[in-house]
């Protein structure tokens, strides 16, 4: 399968019962934002099946810009590469190993200005963060990631992700899971460098329930900083990872 999609989305955010005591990062986006996007998916699959997956790849290159030509109240672009791939190593139990990378990067452009002159920057709602079932299973939704000087998470320009999981069929479609994750998220735009990174291992079982896959996964932080770590955490989700 290859398939490629372009789209468009206008929204408004609206940041509003901000309490007085919180970062300028925060308070500055109070009120209505408005955010004019045009976005294109490139996709590439190659997967024996979506549920439970045993052999093939899967590669995805998203490419949004905002603003500009386009309006809206910020100017910034966003290039985003996924990839999965899956080898079964012993047909027994359908034993698989998947493998899966991720790198993201976004930027402002142009010189856009608010009200008072200061140039705009990206929200820190649309920007990367990671943590959660869908990324670092060790760690709570969206909590890993540049902080504020009140230690509040307000993402980054730049990420990267992998995570490595094992898996084998208990009683079929009931598998059990064994994984890794790995995952920075950084400030700066094209900041590539690892060296702030989060990671976790876990177990976990994999289920259809009514047709759509259902995963339970229990993660547990190995590298970690004061704020994110919080110790283990139980994932229950719905879809796939990939």
């Amino acid at each position: 399968l290859i398939e490629g999609r372009l789209s468009y989305s206008y929204q408004v955010v609206d940041v509003t019962n901000v309490n007085s005591s919180a970062s300028a990062t925060i308070t500055s986006y109070a009120g209505k934002t408005a955010i004019s996007k045009l976005s294109l998916q490139l996709l590439r699959d190659t997967r024996d099946k979506i549920i439970n997956t045993t052999r093939g790849n899967r590669s995805e290159l998203n490419l949004d810009l905002a603003g500009g030509p386009l309006a809206g109240d910020i100017n910034y672009y966003r290039i985003e590469y996924r990839g999965s791939q899956f080898f079964p190593i012993f047909e027994t139990q359908q034993q698989t190993i998947a493998l899966l990378g991720r790198l993201g990067v976004m930027d402002e452009y142009g010189n856009k200005k608010d009200k008072y002159g200061y140039p705009v920057e990206i929200p820190f709602y649309e920007k990367f963060f990671l943590g959660g079932p869908y990324t670092l299973r060790g760690f709570e939704y969206r909590d890993v990631g540049p902080r504020d000087s009140y230690g509040e998470p307000t993402g980054g320009r730049t990420y990267g992700f992998f995570s490595a999981e094992y898996s084998v069929d208990i009683v079929s479609p009931i598998r059990f899971a064994l994984f890794y994750d790995a995952g920075f998220v950084n400030t700066k735009a094209y900041d590539f460098s690892p060296a702030r990174y989060n990671d976790n291992f876990g177990i976990g079982l994999r289920m259809e329930v009514m047709g759509t896959p259902l995963s339970l996964d229990y993660g547990i932080p190995l590298t970690a900083d004061s704020y994110n770590k919080k110790g283990g955490q139980f994932n229950f989700s719905f879809g796939t990872r990939f």
